[in-house]
């Protein structure tokens, strides 16, 4: 090997390995490669990280939506539900929603209530199949108000449900 080829690839060895701006030593290197390109769809669902797979398997295999913007936070749609009852959050939701939908592109929102979710059971003070009215209801409205915010937007909402260690995933009417 010449001098030339040596110097040549530790030069892209270096490049390659370069750390940015005064970062430590990686602790992980990820498979998967970066993806540019946007997928244009948003799935907002609760944070309870027990539903988390599941939704990624759903929105994956069923929806086909690979690469999907998350937005996962406690009662998923519910932030949007009610927007006279707690005008603060729902604003908070609607400017970080106006941001996605702009920067992202989003043309596809997908809305997931899942069974035995903690947000309705506090809020509620019911068993998880009392909560499932509300639930419902609340999606509803949530889509409502998603149509009304950016009336070209494709919304639709499921119910992810439990039986024992069994999830299944249901439309419903939005």
């Amino acid at each position: 090997m010449s001098a030339t080829t040596t110097s040549s690839n530790s030069q892209a060895d270096a490049a390659a390995l370069s750390l940015g701006p005064s970062l430590p030593m990686a602790v992980y290197t990820a498979m998967e490669p970066w993806h540019a390109e946007r997928i244009h769809a948003l799935a907002l669902y609760c944070s309870d990280g027990r539903w988390g797979d599941a939704f990624d398997e759903f929105c994956h295999r069923h929806l086909q939506i690979p690469r999907y913007d998350r937005w996962a936070v406690p009662g998923g749609p519910a932030w949007l539900a009610s927007p006279a009852d707690e005008p603060a959050l729902v604003e908070t939701a609607r400017k970080q929603l106006n941001f996605l939908v702009k920067m992202h592109e989003l043309k596809r929102i997908v809305l997931i209530t899942h069974y035995g979710c903690a947000h309705y059971g506090e809020r509620l003070q019911k068993s998880p199949d009392d909560c499932l009215a509300a639930q419902t209801k609340d999606v509803a409205a949530a889509a409502k108000t998603l149509r009304s915010w950016h009336p070209g937007l494709k919304v639709r909402a499921y119910l992810a449900m439990r039986r024992d260690r069994c999830l299944s995933f249901h439309e419903l009417r939005a």
